[in-house]
């Protein structure tokens, strides 16, 4: 049984794996997406005030097909080095140690997430009251995450990271 938990832990690479190729296929659509917006405005040749707008609306959707991908991939890293290997050569802001990192990660991007939504909308507004509705529905959110996140730490109780937690099982 120990041996099957052990090496259950691989099945990972199944999420691992389709988190990399779901971030991958949304960068290569969000470069995809940067080239038609570009050619597009070059065969209207339009540089009014609509078109403007316009170009500002979709940049801010590609940047959210962009930053969608990058938490794809963060959470494609952080679940592998959690499961499979824990030293992969990444940078230190991505070195995930326990799923609370890899959720810290998420939470943040996912708030950045929304506030890109909010922008583009904000773009588009034509003056219509429902914009307050929608901020105050986004607002809301990010408060009960903060809240989330400022009740968990200060009851979580501190967990040794997996160096710490290695280094007291083999004193020596």
């Amino acid at each position: 049984m120990l041996r099957i938990l052990g090496t259950s832990r691989f099945l990972i690479l199944l999420a691992v794996l389709g988190t990399f190729v779901a971030s991958a296929t949304l960068q290569i659509f969000g470069l995809v997406r940067v080239v038609v917006v570009i050619a597009d405005l070059i065969q209207a040749r339009d540089v009014s005030a609509a078109a403007s707008k316009s170009l500002i609306a979709n940049t801010v959707a590609i940047i959210d097909l962009f930053l969608i991908g990058t938490v794809l991939y963060v959470i494609s890293a952080g679940l592998y080095q959690l499961f499979v290997h824990h030293d992969v050569p990444l940078p230190a802001w991505l070195k995930i140690e326990s799923l609370d990192d890899l959720t810290d990660n998420l939470t943040e991007v996912i708030v950045v997430a929304l506030l890109v939504a909010f922008l583009g909308e904000a773009i588009e507004w034509t003056g219509d009251v429902s914009i307050v509705a929608f901020g105050f529905a986004i607002a809301a959110i990010i408060a009960a995450v903060a809240l989330l996140v400022w009740v968990g730490r200060r009851t979580a109780p501190s967990r040794p990271t997996p160096v710490e937690a290695e280094r007291s099982e083999h004193p020596f």
